[in-house]
């Protein structure tokens, strides 16, 4: 049976008071609906730490690629001792990517890396970034890419313990059912493109049949400023005194789906938490929104989408 996220719940774990809620993992670890992405704007994210550690955020989001695990651990770590916030009240998730040269070999030093330089002694989750290697890769390439894809996720289930969850990126339904074959350990979480444009309702429903929580990056649709006009989102921003960006953070949030935004602004910061915390729809209101998907994804790298 799915968890339901509550707006704001206490943690079974350590007693927390999770602003926006929580959602409870396959894995029995528990992760905020909403959290902070820390995938831009490096020269700031010192500031934006300290600013969301302030405001209630507890879920920071990062991976290899960003480049800033170190920056990132360093300030979780300075922070957090400030303001007398213990670890195990902090969530931080990181993704590895598959690389068609030594797949496997690589996870172990990306692991060891991802410890050093967030300065902690486990990770409460980590995804597999991408459904190939995501810089050389080609799409077509199925037997290469199914077979690193199964490399690295059976390698990750093989750090139970220093690594808290595991769960996949940008997987699609082929790629979900490819991967219930031979895990040991099931993927806890999906992070994938979703937003009113992009609903995704079949990789959604899979995911929830088999307990697997779906998480959204791209939830302000990369900077298209076209969602901001559409009828139903000037509507809502209106009527609920909120911009139109929050109207979109929340969309994901009442969806059951968790929320990863970036800023570098503190009000901003605070904002995309409290705001989007204490709005909620109507039913009527969230299906309308639903209406909008066209199935059109932004982030780069992520569409058309065909990798086998």
């Amino acid at each position: 049976m799915m968890s339901t996220p509550s707006m704001a719940i206490k943690s079974h774990q350590v007693g927390r008071l999770l602003i926006g809620g929580g959602y409870k993992l396959n894995s029995g670890f528990e992760i905020p609906m909403i959290g902070m992405g820390c995938s831009r704007n490096i020269e700031k994210l010192d500031e934006s730490v300290e600013a969301a550690l302030k405001c209630g955020y507890r879920l920071f989001d990062t991976a290899r690629i960003y480049n800033n695990e170190d920056i990132l651990g360093a300030s979780l770590k300075k922070h957090m001792t400030a303001l007398s916030i213990p670890r195990e009240d902090i969530f931080i998730t990181t993704k590895v990517p598959i690389t068609n040269d030594s797949a496997a070999e690589s996870v172990d030093k990306y692991i060891e890396e991802s410890l050093a330089k967030l300065q902690v002694s486990y990770l409460d989750l980590v995804l597999v970034h991408y459904p190939r290697d995501r810089d050389t890769g080609i799409d077509e390439a199925k037997e290469i890419n199914e077979l690193n894809r199964r490399l690295v996720y059976q390698k990750l289930e093989h750090y139970c313990g220093i690594i808290r969850s595991i769960g996949v990126s940008n997987y699609e339904v082929l790629h979900l059912f490819e991967l219930f074959k031979y895990c040991r350990i099931p993927p806890a979480v999906n992070q994938i493109e979703y937003h009113p444009y992009c609903t995704k309702p079949q990789v959604v429903d899979v995911c929830r049949t088999n307990n697997i929580f779906v998480q959204a990056y791209s939830s302000l649709c990369w900077g298209n400023k076209d969602i901001l006009q559409e009828d139903i989102v000037v509507k809502l921003s209106e009527k609920y005194n909120v911009p139109p960006q929050i109207v979109l953070l929340r969309f994901g949030v009442s969806s059951g789906v968790g929320i990863i935004p970036k800023s570098a602004t503190p009000s901003h910061i605070e904002q995309n938490l409290c705001a989007t915390a204490q709005l909620s729809f109507v039913p009527q209101e969230l299906d309308e929104l639903k209406k909008l998907d066209r199935n059109q994804q932004f982030c780069p790298n992520c569409y058309p989408w065909r990798v086998l």
